[in-house]
């Protein structure tokens, strides 16, 4: 091995040689009309037609021609990773650059090695800008980047290994991905059947309600504005949040994937300084307390809620609706109930939007809720911290899986690639 004189590669092969990529690839940059040549889509899964999500412009009649075999890559750092072999003749838009192999060289080896972070790195260190997230290399700075060139049979040979061994290992990434779902459904039927009594034994009635059909017999319904006051969370920003002082949480981390809605995460925690507390009193949220996100961009993500198991100097943040107690003594049975798809149906037949859909008080003071006694309460509750806590505990497990066979792939290819590990 030999030091490459290239930081982001490190060591490579000694029999290994280095090349500028404009050594390796031309620059093809013929404008087209999309109505000549079908409009495509440079994805971080490779070269595909145009996506319905695509963001489209009236000038389809200034775009770039793709053919089949070239390497397309956008060059923008907001777009990192969005690059690939082209399947298709067509026309991409102008931001991508577009290059055609020269020589003798496996594209297929190159592609690989294109895909990697540290590529993508070095790729966007040559360019240009403002701001981060509108960086840009342009062909006359990715020309110059220098990259590892194996022969030409070792080329083939990495690429044709890499192809097995990832192919692999997305399968069992995969498996792992379908699993996690597979346990979250299960999460939310455990859910549901506690909640809504389904698996009570004894009389049951008519609810009375149309998101619920029947409810064992000593169950009853309440109104939601007959066990909480409804407050609005602080209208704060991204730049009212400071590193200390009064714990906040809003919109952002009601919705957030690792968000259980039956207790506060402490990382999904926020802060804002004391002075609020002298004016934003009401806007203070106190265990037995459920924060409620007042708007999401699906119906799915409707009734997303937090609820506050702990004393803690808490406000409601922005896009939120505080659910105040009334006197309650314990509402994480309604937190629990709130996680539920027949509750969350209420809310979704009447709120309104098209991108972005709104929660209002008016809304919520229409919903109704579902409340065993006391004590079945308390058990049902005991019972679902239980059950849900050993069900996140597998699915933490195979989330962490999942993290190191993506650390694993990655570090994989960029070796592969390198040379750091040798391959048949």
């Amino acid at each position: 091995m030999r030091d490459s004189g290239q930081t982001w590669l490190g060591l490579i092969p000694s029999s290994w040689g280095l090349a500028r990529i404009g050594s390796l690839y031309s620059h093809r940059n013929e404008r087209v009309s999309d109505k000549d040549y079908p409009p495509l889509s440079v994805t971080m899964k490779g070269v595909v037609p145009q996506l319905e999500t695509a963001a489209k412009t009236d000038d389809g009649d200034n775009r770039k021609l793709v053919k089949i075999g070239d390497f397309a890559i956008n060059s923008r750092s907001d777009r990192r990773g969005s690059c690939g072999i082209s399947m298709y003749d067509g026309s991409v838009s102008l931001i991508n650059t577009v290059l055609t192999p020269r020589g003798q060289i496996s594209p297929k080896y190159y592609d690989w090695l294109f895909h990697t972070v540290e590529f993508a790195d070095e790729y966007y260190k040559w360019g240009h800008g403002i701001v981060d997230d509108l960086w840009t290399t342009r062909w006359q700075e990715m020309k110059r980047i220098l990259v590892p060139v194996p022969s030409i049979d070792e080329q083939v040979s990495i690429a044709s290994f890499l192809e097995k061994q990832v192919s692999l290992i997305d399968s069992i990434i995969e498996d792992s991905k379908r699993s996690i779902e597979d346990y979250k459904k299960y999460k939310a039927s455990t859910i549901e059947e506690l909640v809504l009594g389904q698996n009570r034994k004894g009389q049951i009635k008519e609810s009375g309600v149309e998101w619920v059909k029947e409810i064992p017999s000593d169950w009853h319904i309440a109104r939601l504005k007959s066990l909480f006051g409804f407050g609005k969370g602080l209208p704060i920003t991204k730049e009212d949040l400071i590193d200390s002082g009064i714990s906040v949480i809003s919109y952002g981390q009601i919705h957030a994937k690792s968000n259980p809605g039956t207790r506060i995460v402490d990382d999904l925690i926020r802060y804002v300084p004391e002075t609020y507390l002298k004016t934003n009193k009401e806007s203070l949220a106190n265990k037995g307390d459920i924060i409620l996100a007042d708007t999401s961009e699906d119906t799915d993500g409707c009734g997303n809620a937090v609820y506050i198991d702990q004393e803690v100097l808490l406000f409601a943040g922005y896009h939120t609706i505080l659910l105040k107690s009334l006197g309650q003594k314990d509402n994480k049975y309604l937190a629990y109930l709130m996680k539920s798809d027949a509750w969350r149906s209420q809310i979704r037949s009447r709120v309104t939007g098209v991108k972005l859909f709104s929660i209002s008080k008016k809304i919520l003071s229409m919903t109704t809720v579902i409340l065993p006694p006391e004590k079945e309460r308390i058990r049902i509750t005991n019972d679902l911290d239980e059950k849900c806590r050993k069900i996140d505990l597998i699915i933490q497990e195979k989330e962490r899986l999942l993290q190191n066979l993506e650390e694993y792939k990655r570090s994989l290819i960029f070796e592969a690639v390198t040379g750091k590990i040798r391959v048949k």
